[in-house]
């Protein structure tokens, strides 16, 4: 009988029973298992519950009676959550390393000041993804060290440090902020935000082209600035600026030109953004980007 330790794994969903399916299975067979996992179900998707209930009924469901988007259904998610060790996935990505829960809440508990360790993500469009056991990288580096960010499809996350942030922001796109958003503001409660190579997850998805969907390309850029407007001091306003430009840039050089008059135009939309803003101290958003030019610690 496959043992279980003290972790609880959150999954957003809509309309993807297929991928969601195969997500469920994968972290099944991993040895301890989770013993909680959650799935939220955004609005409009009358059939997954249903489908849950079917085949996998240990699952606990949520359901919502508007659209949250992944951000925020993630919040409700992790607020729901029974153990403080929280592992995030999306309904296309699950773990590759069989111990990989034992692990996650071995890395919590030796780093108590971790607010998120960071996973490795390996993407479908990924030529060089290659299995736990046979990743020499993976074997070297099984110490955590100190990165700017992370990934929301694989992420283990400490509860209770999350729940002192504002969360994510319920957008239905919100691609270009929201894990930036959430490191900013546990970095500036002063949290650290780790990441270990042997703690390794497979997204099935082909980044190249699930970005160069107009709407997320547009999201893209508009979220950019919201990024800065939301938690930079005012005299990193000009930074902000300039990062969005740098955004639009980085989308021109992709040929991603389906979205971008559309996200330039969504900038002016931010200021209706006001109320949520708090921004972060001037010390914290300097550690945030000496962290983004790679300046790495050992945890």
């Amino acid at each position: 009988m496959t043992e279980s330790v003290d972790v609880s794994v959150v999954i957003p969903t809509f309309r993807r029973h297929e991928s969601l399916r195969t997500t469920l299975q994968a972290v099944g067979v991993c040895d301890p298992a989770p013993q909680e996992i959650l799935v939220h179900i955004d609005f409009g998707d009358n059939d997954t519950e249903l489908f849950l209930r079917r085949e996998f009924p240990a699952v606990r469901v949520l359901r919502s009676d508007r659209t949250l988007g992944p951000g925020g259904a993630r919040n409700r998610l992790i607020a729901a959550a029974e153990f403080e060790c929280v592992v995030s996935l999306d309904d296309d990505s699950w773990p590759t390393n069989s111990n990989f829960f034992a692990l996650a809440k071995q890395t919590l508990a030796d780093h108590p000041n971790a607010g998120v360790v960071a996973c490795d993500i390996h993407e479908k469009s990924d030529p060089k993804l290659v299995s736990h056991q046979s990743n020499p990288l993976a074997r070297e580096c099984q110490e955590a060290f100190e990165v700017q960010s992370f990934v929301g499809c694989g992420t283990i996350l400490r509860k209770n440090a999350f729940l002192k942030t504002k969360g994510y922001l319920p957008l239905r796109f919100a691609y270009g902020m929201e894990e930036l958003d959430v490191s900013l503001q546990l970095l500036d409660l002063g949290y650290d935000i780790l990441k270990r190579f042997d703690l390794q997850v497979y997204h099935d998805c082909d980044r190249d082209q699930h970005h160069a969907d107009p709407r997320i390309n547009a999201a893209q850029i508009r979220n950019t600035a919201l990024l800065a407007f939301l938690r930079y001091p005012v005299r990193y306003f000009p930074l902000g600026v300039l990062q969005t430009a740098n955004r639009v840039l980085f989308a021109v050089r992709k040929g991603r030109w389906a979205g971008i008059a559309a996200g330039v135009f969504s900038t002016s939309t931010i200021l209706g953004y006001f109320h949520l803003r708090a921004a972060v101290s001037v010390h914290t958003l300097s550690r945030f980007r000496r962290l983004a030019l790679g300046t790495k610690r050992n945890a």
